[in-house]
């Protein structure tokens, strides 16, 4: 079992940004200064550098052989430079949006009455996203919810470069640090009592409690641990995505509420295995909307497993082996820490 510690070697795995303070320093500057188009063009040479040093090209490659089947290398080299450019003008309008420089954005939300319904019902909300997009754009959408918002994630930043950021920021939400530890839960679930909305991340299992469970054409470890939350809570949990589209428009996408009941203990694992499959069934089909905009950047999938979904027919027959075995898997994870 992973630890949140042990993939530090890999940009998803670290909880911190590239570049030290310095280089997260110039580019807050340069946003300020420069303004959102030009400090674009500065992320060309850094996306160009980090294609061919980053230690997370390996991984972007193996997800792009599951997108778009085999590549020549200078076509593989090429995704592997648009997809970190993608993902370095995110955390530019990360930057924006956070500091209330939104002139440059346009939003739309698809599902927005979702949300709203399951607020209304006043027993807290757990809101399930991922690593597309960028979800600070949908705090448009959660600033007019009145209500108080809990954003949760691994921050291994360091002082000097949390302090630049906050410094920068003027989010309205909450950040509730999780450390891995089961104590964790007893805050979130807590703020879901009051009557809070709390925002998770639902596709880096960090190495909590997981779900073995099909995914783009092979078997993937998701967490679990929100569909325990919301059950404990009584709280109804949404799924929301966020995907850039061109001209700086956000589009959000919400799902109907779905209410959690922990089933008995030998029916636990298969029904939160359903719960992280339909999860990642949902996330499939927005990855596909835009594969380049999904930013996990390290080994995601079991290594002998793989089938790459843009292939030939015999390699679609073998990803459909693939849900059998994640489900007849022993999961450890579930039957020890639930």
């Amino acid at each position: 079992m992973t630890t949140p510690e042990s993939k530090t070697a890999h940009w998803s795995g670290s909880g911190r940004l590239r570049g030290g303070r310095w280089g997260i320093w110039f580019f807050i500057t340069a946003l300020r200064v420069l303004g959102l188009r030009l400090t674009y063009a500065l992320t060309v040479p850094v996306a160009a550098y980090f294609s061919f040093v980053s230690p997370d090209v390996p991984a972007a490659m193996a997800y792009h052989r599951r997108i778009y089947g085999p590549l020549p290398r200078w076509r593989r080299r090429w995704l592997v430079f648009r997809h970190f450019l993608s993902f370095g003008r995110a955390l530019v309008d990360r930057t924006a949006i956070l500091a209330g420089q939104t002139r440059g954005f346009t939003f739309s939300f698809e599902g927005e009455h979702h949300v709203r319904q399951a607020v209304a019902e006043g027993r807290g909300v757990l809101l399930l996203t991922a690593h597309v997009g960028n979800w600070e754009a949908a705090g448009q959408l959660l600033a007019r919810l009145d209500v108080p918002i809990n954003v949760t994630g691994f921050d291994k930043e360091t002082p000097a470069i949390r302090a630049l950021l906050n410094q920068s920021s003027q989010a309205r939400f909450k950040l509730i640090p999780l450390t891995g530890s089961p104590t964790d839960a007893i805050q979130l679930v807590a703020a879901m009592r009051r009557g809070e909305v709390v925002a998770m991340l639902g596709d880096r299992a960090y190495g909590s409690p997981s779900a073995r469970v099909p995914f783009l054409g092979g078997t993937a470890a998701f967490p679990i641990g929100a569909y325990v939350l919301a059950a404990i809570a009584g709280a109804p949990l949404v799924t929301v995505f966020n995907l850039c589209e061109p001209g700086g428009h956000y589009r959000f996408f919400g799902s109907p509420p779905q209410r959690h009941e922990m089933p008995p203990h030998h029916l636990r694992d298969d029904y939160l295995r359903d719960c992280a499959a339909r999860f990642a069934r949902e996330l499939e089909s927005i990855v596909k909307r835009d594969p380049l905009q999904w930013y996990n950047f390290y080994p995601f999938w079991e290594p002998e497993d793989f089938s790459p979904i843009a292939q030939n027919e015999p390699a679609r027959k073998s990803s459909k082996a693939a849900p059998n075995r994640a489900r007849l898997a022993p999961s450890r994870e579930l039957s020890t820490k639930l």
